[in-house]
């Protein structure tokens, strides 16, 4: 009897020390190249309410951009000071996105696709140690996206208010127990990670024809706004990323919205 007992008192020892491993191979992070543009939210001190995004890339602190509704700034940081570049919209033109936002919106972009691309391949191979390592970041830039959109368009509404996350529900860590629930969440619903991949190739179809007939195109008609099915496919990504239920539906692989 004594025998036995030890024998059991072990076999759970092995069982719970295998599981303490694997809960902590769940949530380990392998770092890797993101090359998404550095987003910063500015509020007013007075109303807290939402003022300019700081746009940067590559770490680079001596050049970066204010994208605010109806001015916005370049500044540059030379070895003979500090340049700044105003460029002012009038009140009755402020809700369209200028060549200098469009400029700016292209740029980020472009390291959003690739990001996009990443996440989507390593979901697909269940790459869970990116996954998480990119959650770190990844929640902070979609929101000064959001935000991002919203001033280029001069509008607190150019995107639904309900996709605007709040910062509680994320954290800029790499041991955020937030990134490990969420992401938890996905890998316990297989149908949830197949729509994560299905939104993400979406958004990167839609970000791509914005990309040709606005950001991109110098031929483009500043009056008409060319983000309407970029605006729907961002929504429905951010709804299945956060988990904000209930989880829509979204267009069966290889249509598009």
């Amino acid at each position: 009897m004594i025998a036995q007992a030890i024998k059991t008192v072990f076999f759970i020892a092995v069982v719970t020390a295998s599981l303490s491993q694997a809960q902590q191979a769940a949530v380990k992070r392998s770092q890797f190249n993101i090359p998404l543009a550095n987003l910063s939210i500015s509020y007013s001190e007075d109303t807290h309410i939402f003022e300019k995004v700081k746009v940067s890339f590559d770490n680079d602190g001596n050049y970066y951009c204010l994208i605010a509704p109806g001015i916005d700034y370049e500044i540059k940081i030379t070895k003979d000071g500090r340049q700044k570049i105003v460029y002012a919209e009038t009140p009755d033109k402020s809700y369209m996105m200028s060549d200098f936002e469009a400029k700016v919106i292209n740029k980020v972009c472009k390291g959003f696709i690739s990001t996009l691309e990443t996440f989507e391949h390593d979901l697909q191979r269940s790459k869970w140690d990116k996954v998480l390592y990119l959650d770190a970041f990844f929640p902070r830039f979609l929101k000064g996206f959001y935000f991002l959109y919203c001033a280029s368009r001069n509008s607190p509404y150019a995107l639904p208010k309900g996709i605007c996350i709040p910062d509680s529900i994320y954290d800029i860590s790499l041991t955020s127990p937030k990134s490990d629930y969420r992401i938890n969440q996905w890998q316990t619903d297989p149908d949830h990670i197949i729509k994560l991949r299905i939104i993400s190739k979406e958004l990167i179809f839609q970000i791509k024809e914005w990309q040709d007939k606005e950001l991109d195109n110098p031929k483009r008609n500043p009056e008409i706004s060319y983000g309407k099915k970029f605006e729907e496919a961002f929504t429905l990504f951010m709804k299945i990323y956060f988990n904000i239920r209930p989880i829509p539906d979204i267009p069966p692989e290889g249509q598009h919205l």
